[in-house]
This record gives C-alpha cells, structure tokens and sequence, in this order.
C-alpha cells in the first residue's frame, strides 16, 4: 500500500477522503475528536503545495442530490477554517467544483447527499476520480464501507494511497492481532451480543483472556443459569451465549450492581443473589480484583465498550475502575468505538491508552479479520503502480 510520503504533492489536485462525521448541535461541532486526528494528513498536503478538495460525511441524508441544510458540511468547515486558520470554501456539488490554488482547502458538500455514493456508483466514481491527480484514502472509519467516495473511486483514480490517519489505524490495530504478543486480554462491553457475536469468538480464538461486561454478560449470566431480574438481555442468543461462556478464558463478573431503575442508587450483589425486580447497571469494582494480575502481566490489551451504564455517575465505577486498570498497565493498550471513546474521556484516561481508533464498525471488523474494501482496493492499486514501472 503507498502512502502519502511516496507522491510528490506540489500543484497537484489532491482528493482527500476523511472521516469527519462528528457531532453537530446548534449548528456548531460538538466534539472535534475525528477533525483534529485528520489534521496532520490535511497540514501534510497543504504544506507541501498540494490543491486539496477533502469529501466527507455526516450523519444518514437522503441520497437524492439535493443540500440538506440539517446535514450540512458548513459547521465542519467552520471548525476546520478554525483549526487551519485559513480560509475553507465549502462547494455545493461536483459541478460547481473548480481546481483550488496550490494550498488551498475546498470541501464538497455531504458526499452522502450524491445519488450513488453508497451504491458504488461507478458513474460517481469516475466523476470524483475526474477531479484529482491523487485520490488519499484518509477515512479508516468508514473503509469498511464499499461506497464510491471510499472504495470505488480507487480504481478509476491515476494514483491512490493512504493517508496518516488511516497508516497509524491499520498499524496499531495489527499489534493486537500479531501471536507474540501474549498474553493478551480483551475486555468487551455494550448492550447486545448479537451484535459483537462474531468479534467475540474470534478474540476468545487468538487471545488469552476475554472479559465480558454489559448486557453481553448479562446473557452469558442468564444463559448459564443466573437470575439477572429484569435486566437487558438477549433471549433468543442464549445457546450461542452459554457456548461462548463456557470457553476457556472467557471471565464473567462475579458481582455486579443492581437497582430497582436506573434513577436509583444501586447496590453491590453477587450474581447468585440477584432480585427478579432489580436489573444489572454495571460491574462492581471488586469483581476486577480477580482480573487485575492478568491485565499487570498483559503485552496486549483490547478494550471496545462500557462495562455499565456510564452515562450514570452511580454506575460508572465499574467502568471506571477497568479503564484505569488497562491505563496503569504495561501492556500496549487500543480501544475504539464512540461509547469506548466518550467513557475514557470522562474517566480522564484517554490519554493513558497507547492508541484509541477513531473508528466502530471497521474496528470490529478489522479486529475479526476480515478484508475491509476500502483497505483491498488501496492495495490492489499499490500493485497495479507496481506493474506498470516494471
């Protein structure tokens, strides 16, 4: 795969794709975290005099070629004229779009706003490909993604590489899947199994250790047996919990902290004397005394999701006390995901982790091992380069 440091940058136009699907509230950005994590790729290009035209997205628009002012890119390019302190044209459409001056910052409105983006478009593909010299791949989030802004626009661009962001993803995401890393632990939390079921059993394969926390333990609890009241839990994945509770290495939680509603106190309970009225909000701390020489003697640790309801000072101890546990130890450390984000910043650990991807889905799915398109394309493309020097 090539990077940006094997293109000479000077006057060419420079298509830059970043992730920069950040939270927007009374028309202003809420949260900078993705915008400030592309700036070096961004700097990179303008510094060394290339005309960048950057594409991105934001939330879930209409694919039907019109602006949505709710989904608009303008506070985006606010923020970015803030960052940058230069000026930043924001361009309504591909039509409209003309060749920036060397240095120079345009961004395309919503490239979700495109008829075909989504679709992979090949028609859309050409007609974004039409307008670089160099297509940069910045956008790890969204690389699991075959859309044409992402993936299709690759092969019909005359030279494609990786941006900063997305090299730094890819490398330190593949220090948790290299064997010489033992031993290693994945702690997981979120709401449902179902929906990390295959990303769990793949970590329970090729690593020493998974601890299990949320309302994906709450299932393992109930699917060997434990009466976890009215907690949220998923009835229907019940066989495939118990079978994943049972592998070796697998840890659920020995006590947990219940209340009668999410408003309450809560308690600490062992999970043989859970209520049927109360409901499981997070992991009491003692529980991790058990896991605390594991995560010590740990190379690699993984960490994707909550352990509890965080958003709730009363039920955020368990999270807390996990998320200081993998800061404090000597192992390399990597989180990911929005709510993994949003929990270490809270804690104040953010930080103490080596590395914290910017990414959910491509997280998940790079962690599997599976082939993220965007990925392929850019290095399908790095072959093809090579076959034509030669």
């Amino acid at each position: 795969m090539q990077t940006l440091l094997d293109f000479d940058l000077s006057g060419k136009n420079i298509l830059l794709r970043a992730d920069l699907n950040t939270p927007i509230q009374d028309c202003k950005v809420f949260d900078d975290e993705r915008i400030v994590r592309s700036l070096p790729t961004i700097q990179h290009i303008l510094n060394n005099k290339g005309k960048l035209t950057l594409l991105t997205h934001l939330g879930r628009p209409e694919e039907n070629g019109t602006i949505q002012s709710e989904f608009s890119l303008k506070p985006i390019a606010e923020k970015l004229k803030e960052l940058l302190g230069l000026s930043v044209n924001l361009i309504s459409s591909i039509e409209e779009w003309s060749e920036p001056d060397a240095g120079q910052l345009n961004i395309l409105e919503n490239v979700r706003f495109l008829k075909g983006e989504k679709s992979n478009n090949p028609d859309l593909c050409k007609k974004l490909a039409d307008m670089c010299d160099i297509f940069v791949m910045d956008a790890f989030a969204t690389s699991h993604r075959a859309h044409a802004s992402t993936t299709g626009i690759i092969s019909y661009a005359n030279q494609a590489c990786a941006g900063f962001l997305l090299q730094e993803e890819l490398e330190s995401l593949s220090k948790v899947n290299q064997n010489e890393n033992r031993p290693s632990v994945a702690i997981l939390g979120g709401a449902k199994i179902s929906t990390k079921l295959d990303l769990i059993n793949s970590l329970s394969d090729k690593m020493d250790f998974v601890i299990l926390g949320g309302g994906i333990a709450n299932t393992c609890l109930a699917a060997k047996g434990f009466n976890v009241g009215s907690s949220l839990y998923e009835k229907d994945m019940l066989e495939q919990a118990l079978e994943l509770a049972n592998k070796d290495g697998v840890i659920l939680p020995g006590k947990v902290v219940v209340a009668r509603s999410m408003e309450d106190k809560g308690s600490v309970v062992g999970i043989n004397s859970i209520d049927s009225r109360d409901s499981i909000f997070d992991i009491a701390p003692e529980s991790f005394e058990e896991v605390k020489s594991i995560l010590e003697e740990a190379k690699v640790i993984l960490w994707n999701g909550p352990v509890g309801l965080f958003e709730k000072p009363q039920f955020m101890h368990g999270t807390s006390t996990i998320a200081k546990m993998i800061a404090d130890s000597g192992g390399y450390s990597v989180g990911g995901g929005g709510d993994t984000i949003a929990a270490a910043k809270a804690i104040g650990v953010l930080d103490d982790i080596d590395y914290m991807s910017t990414a959910g889905g491509a997280f998940l799915e790079f962690i599997e091992g599976r082939t993220l398109p965007a990925v392929e394309a850019l290095e399908m493309k790095a072959l093809e380069s090579q076959d034509n020097r030669t």
